[in-house]
């Protein structure tokens, strides 16, 4: 089995540095080989993108691994829609923190 992937925001990328994570947030800029997303705690994360997933919506969750810059290389990108509440998705993130075992996906 694989390891699972925490859900996080901005914030908390540094503790995250060389791990596979998830960031959802809305698509602010989107060129080329690179995306910038606005996560829940209204901070930016800049997305390499890997040029295998089609961006189809404002907002996304972005699955991939965190670098030493702490930008994200894109492993995988789910489309989440036009109408989502970054504050509830925010809320997720810190009720994870503090029940990990009920948020961890496989």
């Amino acid at each position: 089995m694989e390891k699972p992937t925490p859900r996080i925001n901005s914030a908390l990328r540094e503790q995250y540095v060389d791990q596979t994570v998830r960031i959802i947030g809305k698509v602010s800029t989107f060129k080329d080989d690179m995306a910038v997303l606005e996560t829940s705690d209204k901070g930016q994360v800049l997305v390499h993108l890997n040029g295998n997933n089609k961006w189809g919506s404002d907002y996304v969750e972005v699955i991939g691994k965190l670098t030493k810059e702490f930008a994200l290389e894109e492993y995988k990108t789910n489309n989440l829609g036009n109408d989502l509440d970054l504050d509830l998705v925010e809320k997720v993130v810190q009720f994870s923190l503090k029940c990990p075992e009920m948020f961890l996906l496989d």
